[in-house]
């Protein structure tokens, strides 16, 4: 049953553990949300991709694991440098080694939960499906924000913290329950959930679900200087594992005075 995510560290420690067990399936294994929602994501990058005022602009994938959008890509053949960021050692390894001949492709192990400053501006940043494993959204959204250029965009992709906790319950009584506890419990809530594998879920793979809003990610992105400028939902409900999914689009607050802005 979900939970109020009080104990910082020991959800950390836990969703380490995790992404530990799941890089094998995670590098090898069907990404269910990338083959729901993988080309629509493709495709908005490749449109903003055409309003840059750079030849070769800069994006920062957050959280790219199996570097799944660099590879989509490379095969539609468009002309990004690419930064990927991910705390997970082996995903960094494994991509560096993958793409070592891409020379505008480049990989770093991050913490998007800590400061970062890596010392570019990007003119787009990606979160595909990685701001929900999150305990310190403000920190992460605020390290996108930083690393945009004016003008930039952020495109983060989710998925609707209802069809979360329905993933999250064995069967309607649970699911009910959940309900019940999302409206009582106080803060933010959370917790793990099996790995969808499209037909079936896993027996023993999780990840961390944290439940917030969209209005949750609305209000973290303007806390740091970010408009919602975009949303777009994408309906899967008749899958084995139902979910709606959520991309919200973001670019730097313009703030005007008397004068000019």
């Amino acid at each position: 049953m979900i939970r109020s995510l009080t104990d910082i560290k020991e959800f950390q420690r836990r969703r380490a553990l995790a992404w530990a067990r799941n890089v094998e399936y995670w590098l090898n294994g069907p990404l269910r949300h990338v083959e729901d929602v993988g080309g629509y994501i493709v495709e908005r990058v490749k449109d903003i991709g055409r309003q840059a005022d750079a030849p070769r602009p800069l994006l920062i994938d957050m959280g790219f694991g199996s570097a799944w959008l660099l590879k989509a890509m490379l095969e539609s053949g468009l002309k990004y440098s690419y930064l990927g960021l991910d705390a997970v050692e082996q995903f960094v390894w494994r991509a560096s080694r993958t793409y070592q001949h891409v020379p505008d492709a480049k990989f770093l192990i991050a913490d998007v939960e800590t400061k970062l400053d890596l010392g570019v501006k990007a003119d787009l940043v990606v979160n595909a499906f990685n701001f929900f494993e999150l305990s310190e959204l403000g920190t992460a959204m605020g390290n996108a924000s930083r690393h945009l250029k004016p003008g930039g965009t952020l495109i983060m992709s989710t998925i609707d913290k209802t069809y979360l906790m329905l993933a999250l319950s064995k069967d309607w009584r649970d699911f009910f329950e959940n309900l019940r506890l999302y409206q009582e419990l106080p803060g933010v809530k959370y917790e793990f959930q099996k790995i969808d594998m499209d037909s079936h879920v896993s027996e023993t793979l999780e990840y961390p679900s944290v439940l917030y809003s969209a209005q949750d990610y609305i209000d973290a992105a303007k806390a740091s200087g970010l408009r919602l400028v975009a949303y777009k939902e994408h309906v899967f409900t008749g899958k084995f594992v139902p979910k709606i999914y959520l991309h919200l689009e973001f670019e730097i607050e313009i703030r005007c005075n008397l004068t000019a802005c």
